[in-house]
């Protein structure tokens, strides 16, 4: 697909780009006493367009939260040309919502309210191909990596395996598409979310004590050597530390030094960075497909001071809690 073709489809995302919230409105946010003084800011942002103005007094955040993402990948996809790589995008929530129904009828639980959206598979397909014993008629994309993922439960029991089995074969299935796609930037995407992945793997690993066989089962290697950074994370946190920084991941060391949070976030500023590399190219998919990730941390974002709202958190500790901002 030509570059040409994204004409539109980068002017209009320009247009959406324009709407998202910036640090002036996080610090006003922050500023406010209740849960429904930040929606009803958040409706006078923009939030909410797809929802009858009617009925905004009787929904509640995370809805509103849910019906903006919905909209935002209807608008872009459909700015998009056909064949446009984009769902790529939503394996994630596609292999997360497998996970959550392998979880809810191994342990006859519902499962619901435990899915992600926007997806490209039907969680109610997932969910009767599982409840009734039969992974293999999954969709392609979780068939096999669902019936490993089932037979490991039916028969071990043991759920980090199957996570792990699952987690592979997301990352497999986005690495294949990616390169199928030619497209630099999606492989280079791909290979960082791999990369910062094995990085968290290595530091929870060396936390709670995992040993070298396993935390080599989970890792998939990019950037880093797996095979050492495997190693390093069987030993101590700080040989992890170490590696990080050999490597090229300086201030991932020094965040991974601080504290565990402060090295998730520093995981998704990185990537921020990374998506802000694209943000004024003039032709392509990049723009679409950066918008879309970076639209999710805006989300994400809310979600955090939201709930911070709603538990009474200072203001200051929400702050520090908050990650880079794309505009």
């Amino acid at each position: 697909m030509k570059e040409i073709e994204y004409i539109y489809a980068v002017s209009f995302v320009r247009t959406l780009e324009n709407k998202m919230l910036e640090k002036s409105d996080f610090e006003a946010i922050l500023n406010l006493s209740s849960v429904e003084e930040t929606m009803q800011y958040l409706f006078n942002k923009g939030y909410g367009s797809s929802i009858h103005s009617n009925t905004e007094q009787n929904i509640n955040a995370e809805t509103l939260l849910k019906e903006e993402l919905a909209y935002t990948w209807k608008e872009v996809k459909g700015a998009c040309p056909r064949g446009a790589p984009l769902d790529i995008l939503l394996y994630q929530n596609d292999f997360h919502n497998l996970k959550a129904i392998l979880k809810a009828v191994f342990s006859d639980k519902p499962y619901e309210h435990l899915v992600l959206e926007p997806f490209t598979i039907p969680p109610e397909v997932i969910h009767r191909a599982i409840a009734n014993g039969d992974p293999e008629i999954l969709p392609d994309i979780l068939r096999k990596p669902g019936s490993e993922a089932y037979q490991i439960l039916a028969r071990d029991k043991d759920g980090q395996l199957a996570e792990i089995v699952l987690d592979k074969a997301l990352f497999n299935a986005m690495n294949a598409i990616a390169r199928q796609s030619e497209n630099k930037f999606l492989i280079g995407l791909v290979d960082l979310n791999i990369t910062i992945t094995d990085m968290k793997i290595a530091l929870r690993g060396a936390h709670s004590g995992k040993n070298k066989a396993f935390l080599l089962s989970a890792m998939m290697g990019k950037r880093i050597n797996v095979d050492h950074l495997a190693d390093a994370a069987a030993q101590d946190v700080s040989t992890v530390i170490q590696v990080f920084a050999q490597n090229g991941f300086e201030e991932a060391a020094r965040a991974a030094q601080e504290s565990l949070s402060v090295f998730e976030k520093w995981c998704d500023n990185e990537l921020i960075r990374y998506l802000r590399t694209v943000r004024y190219k003039s032709f392509g998919v990049e723009p679409s497909i950066s918008f879309l990730v970076i639209k999710q941390f805006e989300l994400k974002a809310l979600r955090i001071v939201l709930s911070g709202i709603k538990r009474r958190v200072p203001a200051r500790i929400l702050r520090e809690r908050l990650r880079d901002l794309y505009v």
